[in-house]
C-alpha cells in the first residue's frame, strides 16, 4: 500500500470510528473482517483503543 493509500486509509478511520463501531458490534462477518482490515491498515493505537472503549459502552448497555 502506498503511502498516499496509507493515508486515506487511516483518514478514514479517524473520520468513521463510529461507523465501525457499529459493524463491529451488529454486523456480519464479511463486514467485521472489511473494518478490521481497515483499522489493522490505517488505524493508529489510539483508534483502537478508542474502537474498545466504544464496543465496551455497547456490551454494557446491553447487559440486564
Amino acid at each position: 500500500m502506498s503511502e498516499a493509500e496509507q493515508s486515506d486509509v487511516g483518514e478514514f478511520v479517524r473520520e468513521n470510528r463510529a461507523l465501525l463501531v457499529r459493524v463491529l458490534a451488529y454486523g456480519d462477518a464479511e463486514g467485521r473482517s472489511y473494518a478490521l482490515a481497515l483499522l489493522a491498515n490505517g488505524g493508529e493505537s489510539r483508534d483502537i483503543e478508542e474502537i474498545e472503549r466504544l464496543l465496551n459502552e455497547l456490551k454494557r448497555e446491553k447487559k440486564p
